[in-house]
């Protein structure tokens, strides 16, 4: 789809912006039950069953009948302190089970007896106390009887919510007004003062974890006898007019309460002067409830596969989480240890040795640092070493340019001189240029009109089934339109066409999947980006330079399932050797 480039915004003297985190304040904290599937925790000397009824989830954890196995879940506390533990276990034997259950590798609970139940059919729950830290807690429970563990179904750990959040005034957007310290008895490192004319405004960016009705607090001063009124928006719509009564002098401060409603996730809370002598000094704004960061980890990561191998790599993907705020990435761990990190539900591991197999579990966490637990494991063996090129074999193919286009291409629409030419290889051509982000095509979370300002539901490519393309899941390419600078169809050039891409010695095979505007050059998909550790933020991602674009040309250069990225990498490589035996 034909697609704008980004141009910088320019800011005006009445839009002061502050792009500077807000400070927060402890508040009363509350408390969460997050429950943690056996089925997903790190598992040692036993499998996953479902043949006994009950059960939650979609089964539970059968121990070998020996000492010193264990289930070891990783749960995460938004804040360090004392959380209870409940253990559901089946013990259908006519005598306990023992255990010990550790907390960060150390004991906590020495041969916890996990009594009879009346059947295997039959779930109790074991419940203890025990100190976390804040972020990831490995907690296990190891079988000291030869009789291994009882049937384990899920852990439930309840803790605290992180303190809820109080927004500095001076850490916000302004307009119109600036920041002050002329009067005693702020908090943070100053208050706001508007400047005496109606439509100035204060605006935070404020992130509750649940949908609902809050209170707003506006920590004020009025040192006038004039009241102060002000609309108070959410989301861009007022929701109320409040008025702010002198409080005596500009050094004393009052509360002004109202009561909103907000979503659940990130709310854009503005307050605006209505009257020619502007608003009152703001030193900041308070969220009632739910207003501190986030405390519930997202859902486990489920259908984790193999999606492609080379000789040094394992791609894999997997269904996305779910989350009360939103998904921010998820880590790929090999055992305890995290081998990647990806903002969309795919990741490849690289740097791998030839013909080794590896086994993965996945987690899920969101902007607050809240971690999911691990979903099911899954193996794969890399290659024999027929990978293909690598980075620095194929750059050393197209040091020298002979070029085809009828002049050269703009890298952003504000730039003022086209300096990209495409050039002409056997069986290929390239260009060097930088990377915009594309966005476009299916909505994700990371890809839509509130991520990207200029997002378009459509691209020029279609999948098999004739849906637009998902740029946070698929590596592809822009392609400019055509013009009187070059033609790319007359190459043979279309929708599945395999291109490397390669930056800081790494080749990344994606396709051709979008085409851009006539005049300008350098963009890929946001996951290709992502793939190649490029920021693929569509607000303010992507690089400016030391992005080479090589793309294959000829017969039998375009992939038979456009989104199938493995078919990419495979007919990728073999192209990629073509190319360097022909160049």
């Amino acid at each position: 789809m034909l697609r704008l480039r980004r141009t910088p915004l320019v800011l005006t003297l009445l839009s002061v912006v502050s792009l500077v985190t807000s400070a927060f304040f402890a508040l009363p904290a509350q408390a969460a039950t997050i429950r943690y599937e056996a089925e997903n925790a790190t598992i040692v000397q036993g499998v996953v069953e479902s043949n006994h009824t009950g059960f939650s989830g979609t089964g539970f954890v059968n121990s070998t009948n020996t000492t010193g196995v264990y289930t070891e879940w990783t749960i995460n506390a938004p804040v360090a302190g004392t959380a209870q533990i409940a253990i559901r276990y089946a013990n259908g034997t006519t005598s306990a089970r023992t255990a010990d259950v550790s907390v960060n590798g150390t004991v906590v609970s020495a041969n916890r007896s996990f009594g009879t139940t009346a059947n295997w059919d039959t779930w109790a729950t074991s419940t203890l106390t025990a100190t976390l830290n804040a972020g990831d807690n490995k907690i296990r429970v190891t079988a000291t009887n030869a009789g291994g563990n009882a049937n384990l179904d899920y852990l439930e750990a309840t803790t605290a919510d992180a303190p809820a959040t109080e927004y500095q005034a001076e850490a916000a957007t302004l307009n119109q007004a600036m920041v002050a310290t002329n009067h005693t008895g702020y908090t943070g490192t100053g208050f706001v003062d508007y400047v005496n004319t109606v439509g100035g405004y204060i605006e935070w960016q404020v992130n509750v974890a649940d949908a609902g009705t809050h209170t707003l607090t506006l920590r004020y001063a009025n040192g006038t006898t004039v009241t102060r009124p002000m609309d108070i928006s959410v989301n861009g719509t007022v929701v109320t007019s409040a008025s702010y009564a002198g409080t005596g002098t500009w050094d004393t401060w009052a509360d002004g309460n109202v009561t909103v409603n907000l979503n659940a996730g990130v709310n854009t809370i503005r307050a605006t002067a209505t009257s020619a002598n502007g608003g009152p000094n703001v030193d900041r704004l308070s969220v009632s409830g739910s207003g501190g960061p986030d405390g519930q980890a997202p859902t486990i990561p489920s259908g984790v596969r193999v999606t492609g191998t080379s000789a040094s790599s394992i791609s894999l993907a997997w269904t996305d989480s779910t989350d009360n705020v939103g998904v921010t990435g998820y880590k790929v761990y090999e055992g305890s240890t995290v081998v990647a990190t990806s903002p969309t539900a795919s990741a490849t591991i690289s740097g791998l040795a030839a013909n080794s197999t590896h086994t993965y579990t996945v987690t899920a966490f969101d902007a607050a640092g809240n971690e999911s637990g691990h979903s099911s494991s899954v193996s794969g063996t890399t290659g024999s070493g027929t990978g293909g090129p690598t980075a620095d074999q194929l750059l050393a193919k197209v040091t020298t340019c002979s070029q085809i286009s009828n002049g050269k291409y703009k890298t952003d629409s504000d730039v003022s001189t086209a300096t990209v030419p495409v050039c002409n290889k056997t069986g290929a051509v390239f260009w060097k240029a930088d990377m915009d982000i594309d966005c476009d095509g299916i909505r994700t979370t990371q890809c839509n009109e509130q991520t990207d300002c200029c997002f378009q539901p459509d691209t020029f490519c279609h999948t098999t089934t004739d849906s637009p393309l998902n740029a946070a899941q698929l590596p592809y390419v822009v392609v400019p339109s055509t013009s009187s600078i070059w033609n790319y169809t007359t190459k043979g050039i279309g929708c599945g066409t395999v291109v490397a891409v390669i930056y800081n010695g790494q080749v990344e095979y994606a396709v051709m999947g979008d085409t851009g505007p006539s005049g300008i050059i350098g963009e890929a998909s946001y996951k290709t980006a992502a793939d190649l550790g490029i920021n693929p933020d569509p607000s303010n991602g992507g690089t400016d330079t030391g992005v080479t674009y090589i793309v294959f040309t000829g017969s039998g250069t375009k992939v038979s399932t456009i989104e199938n990225h493995s078919q990419a990498v495979s007919l990728g490589q073999s192209l990629a050797q073509q190319f360097l035996n022909n160049n």
